[in-house]
C-alpha cells in the first residue's frame, strides 16, 4: 500500500492508503522522492482549475515530480533510457492512445490505480511518460525546481548575449527565469515586486538578480531607466500572476524594437492596453507558453542551477496544510520563494 493525498474539490482532503499495481507493458512504477507545489495545485484543491485541461475529482494532485524508478517494464526501460533506482524528473504530460493527458491534474483518483498525480508515495508511469535523469547528489525536494525551470528556459528564447532583463514577478517561477536569463546570456537581471514581496526580492538578488524594484516604493519606469542608462531593457518577461497591469507595465520598460514575453496568468481582463505600442515602437509580444525538461534537467546536472535558494521550503507528505498556508501566503510573519512535500 501506499499513502497518497486525494483532492475532494471543495477544498477538502484525504490521505489515503492505495495498493501499488505491478506496471504496464511500457509503463513503470515510480516511488515519488518529492513533488513540487505551484498556484495551479491551489486552484486545483479549490475545485475551480481554470486552464483548458480541465481537472476530475477526486484527484490526486501535484505534476512537479522527482523520484526513482521502482519497478519498470523492458519496453519502458528500453524507450526511456533509464532502470529501476535511477533518479528521475516527470514531465507532467503523458501521450495517451486518446490524446495528452496530465499528471496531477486530469486523472480521477478512482480511475484505474488512481495514482496519477505527485502528492503520493508511488505513481504510476504511463506507457507515452517522459522521463529525464537526474543527479544523485541533491536532495530530491531541491531537484523539484526542474518543473519551473522547464517553463522560464522557453521564456527567455529572446535573451541574447549582453541584453538587459527585466522580470516582473518574484514568485517561483520568476525566479527560475532569473536562473534561465542568465544562462542564456543576460548581463543584467533586473526583478520587480510589491511591497509584500520584500522577502522574495531578497531572495531574487541570492539567486542572481542584479537589481531588484519595489514598485510600491519607488517608479519602476525611472528605476529601469536609472540603471540602464536610459536604453530601458531589451526583454521583458511578466512573470507576475493575478493583476492584468504588469502587461501594461512590460510595455512601458522595454525599449523601441524590444521583447515582451507575457507568462503569468491573470485573473482578469487588461484595461487600458494600448495596441499601437505594438507597431509603432516595434514591439515583439511572445506567449509564455513553452516547455522544455530536458534544458531544465540539463542546467540542473550541470551544477548551473542554485537549486538550495530556489526551493524555498519542504514539508513531509502529512503536513500538506502547513505547506499549503505557506504556499498560500497564509502564515503571519513568513514567505517562502518555493514550497514542496518530501515523500521520503
Amino acid at each position: 500500500m501506499t499513502r497518497a493525498i486525494v483532492f475532494n474539490g471543495d477544498e477538502t482532503w484525504e490521505l489515503r492508503d492505495l495498493p501499488v499495481p505491478d506496471p504496464q507493458l511500457g509503463g513503470a512504477i515510480l516511488r515519488v522522492e518529492a513533488t513540487g507545489l505551484c498556484h495551479s495545485d491551489i486552484d486545483h484543491f479549490r475545485g475551480h482549475v481554470h486552464t483548458s485541461w480541465g481537472g476530475e475529482f477526486p484527484s490526486i494532485a501535484g505534476h512537479e515530480i522527482v523520484g526513482r524508478i521502482e519497478k519498470i517494464d523492458p519496453a519502458a526501460a528500453e524507450q526511456w533510457g533509464v532502470t529501476e533506482g535511477d533518479r528521475v524528473a516527470v514531465w507532467d504530460i503523458v501521450f495517451t492512445p486518446a490524446g495528452h493527458r496530465i499528471y496531477g491534474h486530469d486523472f480521477s483518483a478512482d480511475e484505474g490505480s488512481g495514482l496519477y498525480g505527485g502528492l503520493a508515495e508511488h505513481l504510476e508511469l504511463l506507457p507515452g511518460s517522459m522521463v529525464y535523469k537526474l543527479r544523485d547528489d541533491l536532495p530530491a525536494d531541491q531537484l523539484t525546481v526542474f518543473e519551473p525551470l522547464s517553463c522560464a528556459v522557453t521564456w527567455v528564447a529572446p535573451v541574447k548575449n549582453g541584453d538587459v532583463v527585466v522580470i516582473e514577478g518574484p514568485g517561483h517561477m520568476g525566479m527560475a527565469t532569473i536562473v534561465a536569463a542568465k544562462a542564456a546570456g543576460a548581463a543584467t537581471v533586473i526583478v520587480t515586486g510589491t511591497g509584500k514581496d520584500r522577502f522574495r526580492l531578497d531572495c531574487a538578488r541570492q539567486i542572481g538578480a542584479d537589481h531588484t524594484i519595489d514598485v510600491e516604493a519607488d517608479d519602476p519606469i525611472d528605476r529601469v531607466r536609472e540603471i540602464t542608462g536610459g536604453d530601458m531593457a531589451d526583454v521583458v518577461i511578466d512573470a507576475a500572476a493575478g493583476n492584468p497591469v504588469t502587461v501594461n507595465l512590460a510595455m512601458d520598460l522595454v525599449h523601441k524594437g524590444g521583447h515582451v514575453v507575457i507568462a503569468g496568468m491573470k485573473d482578469r481582463p487588461l484595461e487600458g492596453f494600448h495596441s499601437d505600442w505594438i507597431p509603432t515602437r516595434r514591439i515583439t509580444l511572445h506567449p509564455g507558453a513553452g516547455l522544455d525538461a530536458a534544458g531544465a534537467v540539463a542546467l540542473i546536472n550541470a551544477g548551473k542551477v542554485p537549486t538550495a535558494e530556489l526551493l524555498g521550503d519542504s514539508f513531509p507528505l502529512e503536513k500538506f496544510e502547513d505547506a499549503f498556508a505557506l504556499l498560500t501566503r497564509s502564515v503571519p510573519g513568513r514567505d517562502s520563494v518555493r514550497v514542496a512535500l518530501r515523500m521520503s
